[in-house]
């Protein structure tokens, strides 16, 4: 009887360790997007207040390209998240699909309206800008490698003869990091000179702050997939 006792207690204790991890992350999971929500109010709000034409189009585009869509794409593939985990896997990777075709089409708008209105290359001379371009370009790469996942079987033919290990890791790779590039120039652009002239530092500090957690625990799920990923390539 005491062995079996114990063995009862060990496996509450597991349990109730397992409840509150789950807990824990679901919490965690909706700080972030109340964060992001936060983030994505705030940049938006600036940008419409104080309305300039192209340049507002250019935040609010790029700001909604980055969060919540893309930042959300990431989160659907987290193993604990209630809505997604109702899904087939086939499902995930065509919703994935479509945010981030949906998110790059806002980023290249939101970019293209700078690129167009602005002296040639002056977008280049700021850190900010050299971020956002190099984002914009990692994505778009990104998703003719994720549409060679989806359609493996269907392009082998086309395509070289690799394991699809190896482009799931390819497209993991240029995804995160156009994204962390991406969330880098959201970043700088709190301290560009149209920035500074319409906030407050408190307003903008907060702001990053919230949008570098923000940004980490999105990307919990994806680099954890991407360690793994690597290691079956190196097995």
């Amino acid at each position: 009887m005491d062995l079996e006792s114990e063995i009862s207690n060990s496996n509450s204790r597991s349990d109730l360790g397992k409840f509150a991890e789950n807990v824990t992350r679901f919490s965690l999971n909706y700080l972030t997007r109340f964060g992001i929500a936060g983030v994505v109010v705030y940049s938006c709000w600036i940008a419409i207040v104080n309305y300039n034409y192209w340049f507002s189009w250019h935040v609010i585009l790029c700001t909604f390209g980055y969060l919540p869509l893309m930042a959300e794409s990431l989160m659907l593939f987290t193993g604990d998240e209630l809505w997604s985990r109702q899904m087939t896997r086939t499902a995930k990777y065509t919703i994935h699909g479509i945010i981030v075709s949906i998110g790059t089409v806002m980023i290249i708008a939101g970019n293209g309206l700078v690129f167009h209105y602005i002296s040639p290359g002056f977008h280049l001379n700021t850190v900010h800008g050299i971020t956002g371009l190099v984002s914009m370009i990692l994505i778009i790469v990104a998703i003719p490698v994720g549409l060679m996942i989806k359609y493996y079987r269907e392009l082998q033919s086309y395509v070289p003869i690799i394991r699809p290990i190896w482009y799931k890791g390819l497209h993991n790779v240029l995804g995160v990091l156009g994204y962390i590039i991406g969330i880098i120039s959201l970043c700088f652009a709190y301290y560009t000179h149209w920035f500074v002239y319409y906030t407050q530092y408190e307003s903008r500090l907060v702001a990053l702050i919230v949008t570098v957690l923000a940004t980490a625990w999105t990307l919990n799920g994806a680099i954890v997939s991407m360690w793994y990923q690597i290691k079956t390539i190196c097995s």
